[in-house]
């Protein structure tokens, strides 16, 4: 599933109106945080839960380790969301939470996935995003429209798909260009031009 800038919006204001609970009064700010995060970078939801307070370095990037692949990685984050999470930071300040989880649970722990994925549904059925068939759409197609999005605007020149795809890779913390192919949507004709270069550049990495 491929979200719109509106549906992205109207997820993170649903995300802000959350229920308050008394024992996790960063809830709403928390949760529009992470899919925020997760929205503007491409982040894999459990590497965003495994980011710790010391895995924000200066210059606004972020140290991803062990991911899906067993590696690390940096991630550049762009001004907006370097801002976005320095509210974060201050408002969790407030709050005088010890825990060295950037997103904790109300116990400052590691938050479970289970409950970020219900938690998920819930705020979109809030923002009222339910296309008519049997699953919703899921957290991780945050993911998956933010690398759709990217390569919309690479154009559909074969050196430049070449070049961003390449980087999106890395971005993604993709071990082979091949992973990243299967992002692309067919949703927007543009996408059908890019496709054909990327199946091109495809073939060329696996000979």
């Amino acid at each position: 599933y491929i979200y719109t800038p509106d549906e992205i919006a109207r997820i993170l204001n649903a995300a802000g109106s959350l229920r308050h609970q008394k024992p996790n009064p960063l809830r709403r700010q928390i949760y529009v945080m992470l899919f925020g995060l997760i929205a503007a970078t491409g982040l894999r939801v459990c590497e965003a839960l495994g980011l710790k307070l010391g895995d924000i370095k200066p210059g606004g990037v972020l140290h991803i380790r062990e991911t899906k692949f067993r590696k690390s990685r940096l991630v550049p984050l762009h001004a907006t969301v370097v801002e976005a999470l320095d509210r974060y930071l201050a408002l969790r300040r407030q709050h005088a939470c010890e825990s060295p989880w950037l997103f904790t649970s109300v116990h400052h722990r590691e938050m479970c996935h289970t409950t970020v994925n219900y938690t998920f549904r819930c705020v979109l059925r809030r923002a009222g995003i339910a296309p008519e068939r049997r699953r919703l759409p899921r957290i991780h197609d945050l993911r998956h429209t933010f690398a759709t999005r990217v390569l919309e605007q690479c154009g559909a020149e074969r050196h430049a798909v070449a070049r961003h795809f390449v980087a999106l890779s890395t971005y993604l913390g993709h071990v082979d260009v091949r992973n990243t192919y299967w992002y692309l949507e067919t949703t927007p004709e543009l996408m059908a031009d890019i496709a054909t270069a990327a199946e091109m550049l495809v073939g060329e990495s696996a000979t």
